[in-house]
């Protein structure tokens, strides 16, 4: 059963964390955007040949690798965040559904 003080903890855990939230938005989006300017960099100073051979060798590259994996690690946390404040979100509704169902004599 969710009573007022769970529903007050959720509120105040999603108060709190709102700027990690919005930094770890801000991060996965940052790391997607260098991503596209990594790739580019490595396909510019890949070795001579194709255009296919050099976006092979900047998609092989292990910094572009590196890059990838710091994506992977940014929308981890991302989607932590928002499931935990999904959650949150939930623990209020129940806890206003019953309010209202209180007031109405359902119990």
């Amino acid at each position: 059963m969710i009573d007022e003080q769970s529903m007050e903890r959720a509120l105040e855990w999603m108060m709190d964390n709102v700027t990690n939230l919005a930094q770890s938005t801000a991060n996965r989006k940052y790391i997607d955007d260098y991503k596209k300017v990594k790739w580019a960099t490595l396909v510019l100073q890949a070795p001579e040949g194709t255009v296919a051979y050099k976006e092979a060798w900047a998609s092989a590259h292990s910094d572009y690798s590196g890059v990838l994996e710091g994506l992977k690690v940014a929308v981890k946390e991302e989607l932590e965040l928002k499931h935990l404040f999904t959650i949150a979100e939930a623990k209020i509704e129940v806890w206003r559904t019953i309010q209202a169902n209180n007031r109405v004599g359902v119990v």
